[in-house]
Formats: C-alpha cells, structure tokens, sequence
C-alpha cells in the first residue's frame, strides 16, 4: 500500500496501461484462482510535488555456475536535489542480499539500505520514516550477493551461469527508489517603486 502525503501524486500520462507482472508457484498443485486487483486515489487538485520512481538495474550481468556469494552491482547518479522516500529491492531465486549505498559529491559515503536475508517469497518496499534529502550528484550504489550454488536449495539449476531476465528461473538486480524533487526557492522581490513598500 502507498499512500503519500497530501499535495503529493504520480503522474501517469493520458493513454497509459497499468500492467501487473505476476509470478505464479507450481507448487500449489491445483487449479487457483486469482483475484489480484487494485485501489487508485485520484488527486483532486493539481498536486505540489510529483511523485518519481527510478530503476537501478544491472541487465548485463552474470552469474557464475555453482558461484557461492557472487556480487554484482549497478549505480544511479541524481541529476537533481531530491527527497528519498522509499526502496524496494528486487532479486529472484537465487538473490541473498542487497545493501544501498549513496556516495555524496562531498565524498562522504552513507549506507541507506541493508537487506542481509533477502527472500523473494517476501518482496516489501522500505519506506522511510523520515524522508532524506539528497543532494544532486549523489551517486547510488546497489549492491546485490547472489548464491547459484547447490546450497541454495531454491536453485533450479546450479550448474547453469544465470544473466538477467524476466522468468523467475533467470536473475533480476534492480531496486527501485520513490523520491520527489526539491524545488529551488523562488527570490522574493519588494514590491513598490525605489524599493519601498
């Protein structure tokens, strides 16, 4: 459930599809039925802050057969001072941990997020209690562990290198951040001739 503070909306463009992405478990052995739906709040007025979502994802990495605790990661840089609002990290099978780390323009390193014990039966987004502000120029760095070693009893096959994609038997590095911009104070100027008011 998202739910933002007043004054604050998503934008989705005229002609949009919503599409839901689902995964499905074979193990449940019998024919299911699915009653996935969803609620929309529409704004009633024109919000003050729009509302982002960004993907930071690695889709060219690989991951050795058999590997252990093999690392991968993918980086962000914001291109405008923003507010940070949630994480949502995403990985499938084979995915262990994942841990966010923002590397400021004054070189100062701050851990943002740590998941040691990733699962993907249990897919949540972290939101902030308080949001952050981040400066334009922070770089984000996401770092992902993943086991496709035959430890790992969730595997479908440990002796196959893994790449990226859309199927649960192949691999996702992705997290995606809800952050708004911060917009630049506007100058005051006096009213009234020769500056007096």
């Amino acid at each position: 459930v998202n739910v933002w503070e007043p004054g604050m909306a998503k934008k989705i463009p005229a002609g949009s599809k919503i599409i839901f992405q689902m995964h499905y478990n074979k193990a449940a052995g019998s024919v299911q039925t699915d009653r996935t739906s969803i609620g929309l709040v529409f704004a009633k007025e024109p919000p003050a802050q729009l509302h982002n979502t960004e993907l930071i994802f690695n889709s060219y990495m690989q991951i050795p057969a058999g590997a252990e605790r093999h690392r991968a990661t993918a980086c962000w840089t914001a291109q405008n001072d923003i507010q940070l609002h949630a994480f949502m990290p995403h990985m499938h099978v084979r995915g262990v941990a994942m841990e966010v780390k923002a590397t400021y323009p004054d070189g100062r390193t701050e851990t943002l997020l740590n998941v040691p014990k990733y699962s993907f039966s249990w897919q949540t987004n972290y939101e902030l209690k308080q949001s952050m502000m981040i400066p334009k120029g922070t770089r984000f760095v996401v770092t992902a562990y993943f086991d496709n070693s035959a430890k790992n009893k969730y595997n479908p096959d440990p002796t196959k290198a893994v790449r990226w994609g859309e199927p649960t038997y192949d691999e996702m590095l992705a997290c995606f951040i809800d952050y708004t911009r911060v917009a630049k104070p506007t100058a005051v100027v006096s009213g009234g001739q020769g500056g007096q008011q």
